[in-house]
């Protein structure tokens, strides 16, 4: 399975993109368009990001993961 990403900007409604090689002998290909926000206004650097999320997890991560860690849809069997 070849997966292939491309970010590029909409003319329209229309979008235009070559294939890489690996896809030379299949017959089909499925394509998935999601939208996808602009980062040219946001100027904030890659160590601004990681300064904006550090400390979100709590300091027992990943040690102690208990049921309150978990989402109401998660398997609530043990994660050893």
């Amino acid at each position: 399975m070849y997966a292939h990403r491309v970010i590029q900007s909409l003319n329209g409604l229309h979008v235009q993109f070559d294939l890489p090689p690996e896809f030379a002998d299949c017959q089909e290909a499925e394509i998935i368009v999601l939208p996808v926000k602009s980062t040219k206004s946001n100027s904030q650097s890659w160590e601004q990001w990681v300064r904006s999320v550090a400390g979100t997890l709590s300091d027992d991560f990943p040690d102690d993961i208990t049921d309150d860690d978990l989402g109401v849809d998660a398997p609530r069997e043990s994660l050893e």
